[in-house]
């Protein structure tokens, strides 16, 4: 990629803005052409083994309903990652080389992917506030069955909203950038999905856990940090530590990009923003990006730091994984057959129903 283009959002293609006033250039971030791609690429690496170990570990356990959402949640990581290769070449050599089916392609998963990750993590923080605010009273609502068929919803409303990138995504023909159309419907259309995919979800967290934040406070105070008997924290707010984390680090991730994001889009929309700001906006918005990808290799570090029984359950399904890996990439075309014993545990995290 050159040195100047033209501001934009994350497509890399055009901004105008007043169609009288001359164009605003943007200069790129120094060394963003190796830096991204190799930040790129270890995500890459670290999103596919870790989210693999996961659901090789939680479909062991599927029985469980907080396994439901865990797992979900991997998968969508996990599909997330596979664009990653796309991008880190196409930031390294400056322009999209796959072609425009590949762009809508990878524009549509990553427009599935984010709206479910998001989802989720609302009905994760719906799921803990009703276990900690209601406690059995709303026990009915919070089982396997149930949480099932509010994946196969988040699902089902992700593909959806993923669908108009397969109409609206493309390659430009003059930059040779995968980008966005700049049609004003487009451009309402992805503030929209910003708004679905981040802000209202987004809201629901913070309602949630400020709620149970204050309902844990006045009722309990300092004894929510208790530890029972035999020494280990109770496996209700180990629970709750874990998903906190989880969703803290899913908001701290894509909150900055969101915002970026944006603002720019309301600029090309045309609101007046100054040439310096979009520049600077623009040259964060690559930063923030690479954070946002980021997210699809944390979960799996949070779940291996604060949880033994998921650790202990991965040091075994590692070599299982590690097999099949090599069987995958035989030229035998003969499969071994394997046999597995189910792993038992008592796993703070997957071990909650």
């Amino acid at each position: 990629m050159t040195t100047e283009t033209l501001v934009d959002d994350y497509d890399y293609d055009y901004y105008f803005g007043n169609e009288t006033e001359e164009p605003c250039y943007f200069e790129e971030l120094p060394h963003a052409y190796w830096i991204l791609p190799t930040l790129c690429s270890i995500f890459f690496v670290c999103g596919l083994i870790g989210n693999a170990v996961v659901i090789m570990v939680v479909s062991r356990r599927s029985s469980r309903r907080a396994d439901t959402f865990i797992l979900n949640l991997a998968v969508s990581d996990l599909t997330f990652v596979f664009t990653l290769p796309f991008w880190a070449s196409s930031q390294a050599q400056g322009f999209w080389p796959f072609g425009t089916f590949l762009c809508q392609v990878s524009g549509f998963v990553i427009a599935i992917t984010r709206c479910a990750s998001s989802l989720l993590m609302a009905i994760m923080s719906i799921d803990r506030y009703v276990a900690v605010i209601r406690g059995t009273k709303m026990h009915p609502l919070r089982t396997r069955k149930y949480s099932i068929g509010c994946c196969c919803v988040i699902w089902t409303v992700s593909i959806l909203i993923g669908c108009p990138s397969l109409l609206t995504r493309e390659v430009n023909t003059e930059t040779l950038a995968c980008v966005d159309s700049n049609a004003t419907f487009s451009l309402r259309f992805r503030i929209a999905v910003v708004f679905l995919t981040f802000v209202f979800p987004f809201a629901v967290i913070v309602f949630c856990y400020c709620r149970m934040a204050k309902y844990l406070w006045n009722y309990f105070g300092k004894q929510v940090n208790k530890v029972s008997n035999n020494g280990r924290p109770r496996s209700r707010h180990s629970w709750l530590r874990i998903v906190t984390c989880v969703v803290g680090a899913y908001c701290l991730s894509w909150l900055p990009f969101n915002t970026l994001n944006t603002v720019l889009l309301m600029a090309k929309l045309g609101v007046d923003i100054p040439c310096t700001v979009l520049v600077a906006l623009r040259q964060g918005l690559d930063a923030t990006a690479t954070l946002a990808f980021a997210n699809s290799c944390t979960n799996p570090l949070i779940y291996a730091l604060l949880d033994a029984g998921f650790r202990r359950r991965a040091q075994l399904a590692l070599p299982r994984l590690f097999h099949t890996c090599r069987s995958l990439m035989s030229t035998t075309g003969s499969t071994m057959p394997t046999t597995s014993a189910s792993v038992e545990s008592t796993s703070t995290y997957t071990g909650i129903r």
